[in-house]
């Protein structure tokens, strides 16, 4: 098998318990609190990019919360963009087919996001 058919054959699920269980809460707790601060979304072809404040803070937290949802969502692949002077931070949740609409799905069903930044970005 090639790297690329493995990519392929990763299956769209979450698995919570491939975090150990002496971080899920923390993991949880940083999730809501990264999603939360959130302050645009951007629809990509194959996932959604999320405009986060620029403070230090906020890119421990965001580098945190991504070393274990990349535990629970192997399926996932994250990309941490930081603008020049001091500009926003991007995270970036993309994939296979199907990535996207389970991305939408778990958004709009799991009301992670501030309801404005929600309904400007179509997912309410």
């Amino acid at each position: 098998m090639t790297e690329q058919t493995l990519a392929n054959e990763v299956v769209i699920a979450c698995d919570p318990n491939a975090v150990p269980a002496d971080k899920r809460e923390h993991w949880l707790e940083t999730g809501k609190q990264v999603y939360a601060a959130v302050q645009e979304v951007r629809e990509l072809p194959n996932g959604y990019q999320f405009r986060l404040p620029t403070d230090s803070t906020m890119l421990l937290k965001v580098a945190d919360y991504i070393t274990n949802e990349r535990l629970c969502c192997a399926f996932l692949r994250f990309t941490l963009e930081v603008e020049p002077n001091i500009g926003p931070f991007w995270l970036q949740l993309t994939g296979r087919e199907g990535v996207k609409e389970y991305l939408r799905s778990t958004l709009a069903t799991n009301d992670l996001l501030d309801e404005q930044v929600a309904q400007a970005a179509g997912l309410r």
